[in-house]
């Protein structure tokens, strides 16, 4: 009886000290996140449901959190103190990068220091996962001229490769006849739809596969699959025009073929998921 007053009393304490972390970061919760997911520069519209998914796990797992509460441990101060040092600084400039990680690291010391390590295992994958909402668009920029370069070269080789004649300049891809002219802009770079997919696959492994090692190489691959999903829409773009509409595929279509890239990538995840779960059974079989 003792034994379940002082968890009692410890997670009352947690409770307090998680609505103290709440206050602490107000701005981050009801202004700053907002606005970046809102905005145009970052389109961080699938931020939304990070959090959402964060709180799922947890519930999801509650049984197994609730059997993992143990004795107190001061170990957990070890990432606490840098973890508050870091928001800190975060809410002071109004930096939501560090900011962001200053929540997840007090995510995770706080049930470190109220239930023992045992509890931070099990609400480490929940905590990372809000990682996801950290802008990285615009501080990743320079690269989506590599990932541009890189599905139109893709693009370009399909395209002659099935016979369809294509002009590549720098980013673009033109008809020979001048009846069509793609640009691969920088928003068609597929950098944003790599970290929803991410996102996606994390999420994903985290439920179908049973190791860390087996989740970690399908996340691995999901900046792959979003490069084939990206390329598979610019393919579909340039083809569309070619043998169709010019107009129709620079227009309506090209608006609405975001969710091709979707499409073809959840495909490959399911699909590669599947070819891990057989390699890992297949490896098994064999010791």
């Amino acid at each position: 009886m003792n034994r379940i007053n002082e968890i009692r009393v410890r997670m009352v304490l947690f409770a307090m000290a998680v609505l103290s972390m709440a206050w602490g970061y107000r701005l981050l919760l009801l202004d700053h996140a907002p606005t970046v997911f809102n905005g145009v520069m970052e389109d961080l519209s699938y931020g939304w449901y990070v959090p959402l998914f964060s709180l799922y796990v947890l519930w999801r797992e509650r049984c197994e959190l609730v059997r993992s509460l143990g004795d107190p441990s001061l170990a957990g101060l070890v990432l606490l103190v840098p973890s508050f040092f870091i928001g800190f600084l975060g809410v002071r400039g109004s930096q939501i990068r560090f900011e962001i990680l200053g929540v997840v690291g007090m995510l995770i010391s706080l049930p470190w220091i109220f239930f023992g390590r045992a509890t931070a295992k099990r609400v480490l994958f929940p905590a990372l996962f809000l990682l996801f909402c950290m802008p990285l668009h615009s501080f990743l920029d320079v690269v989506t001229i590599h990932l541009r370069q890189l599905a139109v070269s893709v693009a370009y080789g399909a395209m002659k490769g099935v016979g369809v004649d294509v002009i590549r300049h720098g980013t673009m891809l033109l008809s020979p006849s001048g009846t069509f002219s793609i640009d691969v802009a920088e928003p068609c770079s597929g950098l944003r739809s790599l970290f929803a997919m991410a996102a996606l696959t994390a999420g994903y492994a985290y439920f179908t596969q049973t190791t860390w090692l087996r989740r970690g190489l399908l996340f691995a691959l999901a900046l792959p699959i979003a490069v084939a999903g990206n390329v598979a829409r610019i393919l579909s773009i340039v083809m569309i025009a070619a043998t169709c509409s010019p107009d129709f595929a620079t227009g309506f279509y090209h608006d609405y073929s975001g969710y091709v890239v979707f499409l073809v990538a959840i495909v490959l995840m399911v699909a590669c998921g599947e070819l891990v779960t057989k390699g890992a059974e297949l490896c098994a079989r064999r010791r």
